[in-house]
């Protein structure tokens, strides 16, 4: 299967499964979903940062901020990548911001940009059409992006993805630019903050970073996320570690998050393992992207909830898929040099596809 098909299969796969899913149940806000959502509607509805009709709408609650309203400690970098579509839907509308319409243009923003990470992706892997295909096809079926990436579009991961993609893409380009590395890194940490671990990419440019840029260029994309939290709480302070949520650096459940037959990474989505020995085999050139991935494992499993509620494998870790990647298609290349083993490649990249897409039809039907 060419690059080409491979690509425009799954533009396919991921807009039919977020339009059918999201009219079959006439929304795609729901879950965790609506306290980002609530960001962008409050703002631009109401012109407030006050949820109560927002969460009494959804039929939700959260503990109150500093001025005995309800808070809200999800972070505003989804509200704010959501923002174009869902304000142009408002200019039309003038609707009350809850409407399927405005439902459908965030949720399908999210996919765009979970189709847009997968092109960056296959762009800064750089090898050859046949493997690149593959390794996007897996990426892409055999990983739970494509349940967050088209079923629960309206959550922070397939934004996350995104950026982490285009973080690499800037940093891994032949002539990098400082300012836009460093509001990559901001717009992924204003999304899930545990993502400022991504930092660790940027130490084998030591000798080359341009430093007033790369810090202009973050500053500029978490400011707002300062602010929101300034504006509710009257601090600066993470409203997840004030509200009683911790870590346990000495205690980290990293077997429950890698194996937990509930949603363990490596259990329900091998191939991640198969990438992360390919990062292994090639550790000299990639130590920086295994950095990564065991910082985030340890920053999960130390977490109070780091069994992370209900979730497809580790949803906490699609933004690593990026560098995942990496190490997958390093292993797929060895095998591509293998003639025989290269005619049933693409029959064992859907023999994964096919297993996820089992379990995700598993986690639909018992939850």
């Amino acid at each position: 299967m060419k690059l080409p098909t491979i690509i425009l299969t799954i533009i396919a796969l991921y807009l039919s499964a977020f339009f059918s899913h999201a009219i079959f149940l006439q929304k795609t806000v729901y879950g965790d979903g609506i306290f980002y959502y609530s960001w962008l509607r409050s703002v631009v509805v109401d012109h407030d940062v006050n949820f109560t009709n927002d969460y009494a709408h959804f039929h939700v609650t959260q503990p109150t901020d500093t001025k005995d309203a309800p808070g809200n400690k999800y972070s505003i970098g989804p509200a704010e990548l959501w923002s174009p579509a869902y304000l142009s839907v408002h200019t039309m509308l003038h609707g009350d911001g809850w409407g399927l319409p405005y439902q459908l243009a965030v949720g399908f923003t999210s996919v765009l940009a979970a189709l847009f990470g997968l092109a960056m992706t296959s762009r800064f892997i750089k090898k050859s059409p046949g493997v690149t295909g593959i390794t996007i096809l897996l990426i892409a079926g055999a990983t739970n992006l494509v349940f967050y990436g088209s079923l629960d579009a309206v959550n922070s991961h397939a934004l996350s993805f995104f950026a982490a993609a285009t973080f690499v893409a800037l940093l891994t380009s032949p002539s990098i630019e400082w300012v836009a590395v460093g509001v990559f890194l901001g717009v992924l940490s204003s999304i899930r903050l545990q993502d400022a671990v991504f930092v660790i990419l940027i130490f084998p440019y030591w000798k080359k970073i341009r430093w007033l840029p790369l810090l202009g260029g973050f500053a500029i994309a978490m400011l707002p996320q300062l602010f929101a939290w300034y504006a509710l709480y009257g601090s600066l302070a993470n409203p997840y570690l004030t509200g009683g949520e911790h870590f346990d650096f000495l205690h980290p459940h990293i077997l429950g998050v890698l194996f937990s037959p509930t949603n363990g990474l490596l259990l329900w989505t091998p191939i991640v393992a198969v990438g992360i020995y390919g990062l292994m085999l090639k550790w000299r050139t990639y130590w920086s992207y295994i950095a990564v991935f065991v910082a985030e494992l340890l920053i999960v499993a130390s977490w109070s909830t780091w069994w992370q509620g209900a979730s497809v494998s580790g949803r906490m870790f699609v933004s690593t898929l990026p560098i995942i990647a990496i190490g997958l298609s390093t292993v797929i290349e060895i095998l591509y040099r293998k003639r025989l083993i290269r005619g049933i490649l693409p029959l064992l990249a859907g023999a994964f596809c096919l297993i996820n897409a089992m379990g995700i039809f598993y986690y639909l039907f018992t939850n």
